[in-house]
């Protein structure tokens, strides 16, 4: 991109307007430069030729994503990472183009239960293999249907398991959709279910300005069998990411859920996810039913990707009868080694902890002065911890076709026991998920 087209581009996101305005913007300037040539393996990086450099990401100089090359992300895995340029990431056009104007949604697949098939070279056991799942998605013939967007397929090589995924994957995924940005209305992030909610909350702190959807989504049955729901979830995806929605959501079974709001709640029915302190962005049935009341408004001002997180967090879940010396003596190594810097607490119920140790108070109030944040979560899976005096509000939430009564709790706190903890330093999560706590933390230290 010419330095002139850079300088216009830097223009208009300085007058602080909707993305929406620089996006069609950047559509009617770069239809004049050369776009990727079409190859039988779909759009290069130019004229048919890999260019081979590495591109230094501005917020962590690291090399973030290197063109063709096999890179080490220091825990012994090789990942072929494309180019970080202002070409498509490889890709696979699954259908011909019959003429009609159409959305167009980047699918970016990781691996996962969705990608798995029967593997030559493992005796016939099912694991992820690449091609697939653009095998599976070339012959789904509701792809092909008036209503559906465009979809283009990028496979990583190699397909990883979930658990496999980091802060690195995750920096990779922002940044091939911040690269992606101004060519797609939509993307879909296919993956392994143990970890999304994880990646999923991970990404939509790693974005800022989001006015595009980012949907991830996998399955617990592989689309290679007869029965599946990986199929109707990976549709239900496509559908969602060609909406008007402005932010990242994980869509599972029958509902799509805000990303940092999730967590998996099941490791074998079909309703593996769910958002237990939040109601779902939208349920499909016969209709797709959508709470219009927790729409994200538009995103004002430039597309921002921040892709440096820094991991030096310990999350503990007490137990009765717990030693506090031994979290004294975790939290006293840590300090000296430098490689602690904030202590997630899963605590009972509305964050209570035994009120005889007040030892353990102590241990919490030494690791605040030494400049860790203690963070007390819950162990419930709804609610919310509480650590101050504690205040009732009633109010009415209506929905589309009912009115429901709700009780609201503000401020923090109600019991001794968290009054004590607020007064030691300790900071509340509130109602937030271990995902999305993690995933914070991660990225304000960053």
């Amino acid at each position: 991109m010419s330095s002139l087209l850079l300088t216009k581009v830097n223009k208009v996101a300085s007058y602080g307007r909707r993305p929406l305005l620089c996006d069609l913007f950047l559509r009617r300037v770069l239809s004049s430069y050369e776009r990727p040539k079409q190859s039988p393996l779909g759009p290069l990086y130019g004229s048919g030729v890999i260019h081979e450099h590495n591109n230094i990401d501005a917020t962590n100089s690291n090399p973030i994503l290197n063109n063709g090359v096999t890179v080490s992300d220091g825990n012994n895995k090789n990942i072929i990472r494309p180019s970080s340029s202002n070409y498509f990431i490889p890709q696979v056009r699954l259908h011909p183009d019959d003429g009609r104007v159409k959305k167009r949604v980047l699918v970016l697949c990781m691996g996962g239960t969705l990608s798995m098939a029967p593997d030559p070279l493992k005796q016939g056991a099912l694991s992820p293999v690449n091609g697939a799942i653009s095998s599976y998605m070339k012959e789904m013939k509701e792809l092909l249907e008036p209503n559906m967007p465009e979809v283009h397929l990028h496979e990583y090589t190699p397909l990883l398991d979930s658990s496999d995924m980091g802060p690195q994957e995750w920096a990779m995924l922002a940044a091939d959709i911040r690269d992606n940005y101004v060519f797609f209305d939509g993307f879909v992030i296919l993956m392994g279910t143990d970890t999304m909610a994880y990646a999923a909350s991970a990404i939509s702190f790693m974005i800022e300005n989001l006015s595009k959807p980012v949907i991830f989504t996998g399955s617990q049955i592989p689309l290679c069998e007869p029965y599946n729901d990986g199929r109707r979830n990976l549709i239900m995806a496509l559908i969602f990411a060609s909406r008007d929605i402005n932010e990242v959501c994980i869509f599972f079974h029958d509902r799509l859920l805000r990303a940092c709001r999730s967590t998996k709640v099941n490791t074998y029915r079909l309703m593996a996810f769910d958002s237990p302190n939040m109601e779902p962005l939208a349920k499909i049935g016969i209709t797709i039913d959508e709470n219009e009341h927790l729409v994200l408004p538009q995103a004002r001002g430039a597309l921002r990707v921040h892709t440096h997180m820094d991991t030096k967090l310990l999350t503990l879940r007490l137990v009765p009868g717990f030693d506090d010396e031994l979290i004294g003596q975790m939290i006293l190594a840590g300090t000296d080694s430098k490689s602690l810097r904030a202590l997630v607490l899963q605590l009972y119920g509305t964050g209570n902890i035994p009120s005889v140790k007040d030892s353990f108070i102590q241990i919490l109030a030494d690791a605040h002065e030494k400049g860790i944040l203690v963070i007390a979560s819950t162990q419930c899976i709804t609610g919310s911890v509480l650590m101050g005096k504690c205040q009732m509000h009633e109010y009415i939430r209506r929905y589309l076709f009912n009115t429901q009564m709700f009780w609201v709790i503000v401020d923090i706190g109600y019991y001794a026991t968290g009054q004590a903890l607020a007064s030691a330093g300790v900071v509340s999560a509130h109602d937030m998920t271990i995902e999305a706590i993690a995933c914070k933390t991660a990225y304000l230290f960053g």
